[in-house]
This record gives C-alpha cells, structure tokens and sequence, in this order.
C-alpha cells in the first residue's frame, strides 16, 4: 500500500531511510534545516566496524549494516565510501586479546599481525608495536557526503528545508509534524533527527533516553599518501581520505580532550605528528559532532506509537544502509525482523 512518509533528519540515517523507502514507491517528504548532509553527520569520523564491545545482538546489527554497504555500493558507484581495513594497535582501554576472543568466534575477521606486517602495511607509522589486529573488511565513509548521495539517488522523495518543532497527533497517532513553515501530514513520522528526536518525541509524551557525548575531530590540509588504513594507537584514531586529508580524533565515547576544542585540537595535531613519520602534515581546522547515543548505548529503532518510527542510534556511519533495509522492509511489508527486537523504544516505557 502507497503511504505517505514524513523524515525529520536528513543526516546519513534519514536520507539512507529516504533511498529505500522511496524505491518501495511511497511518497516520502525528507525534511531538514541544512542541506549539508545532518550536523552529527558531518562531524564523524565515518569508521565503519562492527567491534566496538558489543553485546552479540548489537554485533548482529552491525554485521548486517557493513554487509548492507556493499550491497548499496554497486547501485550508488559515487558514494564515498572505501573498504579500507583498520589496524587496531591500540583499543582504547581494552585489551587486544579480549577484543579478538570476544569477536571472532562469532565469525569476526580478525588476524594477528606481526611488527614487520605493520610496517609493510603502514610503513609511516613512528611507533610499530610488536603485534596488532587486522581486519580487512571494516571501511570508511564520508557521513555528510554519503547523505547526499542518498538524497540525490531518492526516488519519490522530496527535501523540505525547514526545522520540525513538534508532533502532531489525533488521539493516540502520530499524524505529521509541526514545522517552522505549518503543518506536515503523514501516515507515517520517521524521527532521525539526532539529538533533536528526543525534545521532538517528548510533544507527545515518549521517552527517547539520550547521552550527547562530544566528539573532536582535527583535519590537515590535503598532504600525499602517508597511511593507508583506519588506525588505532593509543590516544589516537586516524584515517587519511580520498582527497588526501587526514583526519584524527581522541576518544569514541567523550571524554577531556572535547573539552576545549582548541587545545584539544592542538594535543591531537601534535599526537598526530609524533604517530606518523612525515613532515608534511599541515593543520586545517576542526570538527566538533554531538552524538546521539541512547542511555544504554544501543540504538532505538521502532515504532512506540501508532503513525510514529524512531531511529536514533550512534553510530550512524556503520548502521545507516542495513537499517534503511530493515525499516523500509518493516514499513512495506508489516514484518519486523528479528535482528531489530532488542532496539525497540518500548524498553524505556515503564
């Protein structure tokens, strides 16, 4: 059945939703007060994995989604995207050996990697530890930039350029949203407006539970090849982009260096310095993204009241494609797919 779909959020997730769920033949209405890809989008650092201490369900998720970008890739040849493969020199706190004994028996591609691999594989790392892990099939990809490709591939799909302050309802369904500009009528409302979805839900009463950890970005000024990988050393994650940027953070989850931005900049420039045998490397500026993180660090994807979806998860990078599939599927057919059970809003109803 051809319904009418309303998308608050045109971020890498609404506009992933808007692709799929317009080819399904509804007509959907994406709207958004940027045209700039989404505000958390178009601060991440675009790393694309499925390792990040998850619980087998969430693994599960986010082994869909990366198989989900390849199979969007072939359809939309111009999105940024590059199956690049991430070193793990570092985790962060956690152990390297807990990291692989937690993963690959679910089938996760890890492999030990030797001091004189990495050199081979990164020949411009200063400090090469005497082993790390590999895995070959994590990517990354450029959130704002794929956001954009998504929207310009929608079919059926028209962008609204305006702020949503409210939800509509009529007893207890979600009818459409308020906007800026009045009223937008929908059979279905798709909250995928980052941190903005839960101030949205709470107009009509439903909890959308969130953190909203900082995450600091520094990007050079486009240099030569110098690493070749996503990496992962201690205090630092680095990856260098198609036009020869290299981009590199601190922390995942928020933490003293987003601080201040400006010295936390000039802590990760200099870290950057000493982690990669290069004197090309010029500062450009930085990024700072809030990100949207539900309270108990799993996404939030479902339906908790008639008329009305919510999809607000970290990280969108990973997830976006697999669940676009899975919400268009659920929406066209009625079918919810088990993979999606341990995500609904319902937990946080009391």
């Amino acid at each position: 059945m051809t319904q009418n779909i309303l998308i608050i959020g045109a971020g890498i997730i609404g506009s992933a939703l808007a692709y799929r769920i317009g080819q399904s033949g509804c007509t959907v209405s994406l709207l958004d007060p940027s045209e700039v890809g989404g505000a958390a989008s178009s601060a991440s650092f675009g790393w694309i994995n499925a390792s990040y201490e998850n619980p087998k369900p969430y693994y599960s998720l986010r082994r869909y989604a990366m198989d989900a970008w390849n199979r969007i890739t072939p359809d939309l040849p111009n999105l940024p995207y590059n199956m690049n493969g991430t070193l793990y020199a570092d985790y962060y706190g956690v152990s390297l050996d807990t990291l692989h004994a937690e993963h690959t028996p679910w089938g996760y591609p890890f492999e030990w990697v030797t001091h004189d691999q990495i050199t081979i594989l990164e020949p411009k790392l200063t400090k090469v530890p005497k082993h790390a892990l590999y895995c070959e099939i994590e990517a990354q990809v450029i959130p704002d930039m794929a956001a954009k490709v998504f929207r310009q591939h929608a079919q059926n799909t028209t962008f609204i350029k305006t702020s949503a302050t409210g939800l509509l309802t009529k007893g207890e369904t979600i009818i459409g949203a308020n906007t800026n500009d009045g009223p937008i009528y929908a059979d279905i409302t798709i909250l995928a407006a980052g941190t903005h979805s839960q101030a949205l839900a709470a107009t009509a009463e439903i909890p959308v539970p969130l953190h909203t950890p900082a995450g600091l970005l520094i990007h050079t000024k486009p240099t030569t090849p110098l690493i070749s990988h996503t990496i992962l050393t201690d205090g630092l994650h680095m990856q260098q982009r198609a036009d020869g940027t290299v981009t590199a953070g601190g922390d995942f989850g928020g933490g003293s260096i987003n601080e201040n931005p400006n010295l936390g900049s000039n802590e990760l420039f200099s870290r950057l310095q000493e982690a990669l045998d290069s004197n090309e490397l010029e500062f450009s500026h930085h990024t700072l993204g809030i990100r949207p993180t539900p309270s108990d660090g799993m996404p939030i994807v479902g339906s908790p009241k008639n008329g009305l979806y919510v999809t607000v998860m970290h990280s969108g990078a990973t997830l976006a494609p697999g669940i676009a599939e899975l919400v268009a599927a659920e929406i066209e057919t009625g079918h919810r797919d088990a993979l999606l059970d341990t995500f609904h809003p319902d937990r946080f109803i009391s």
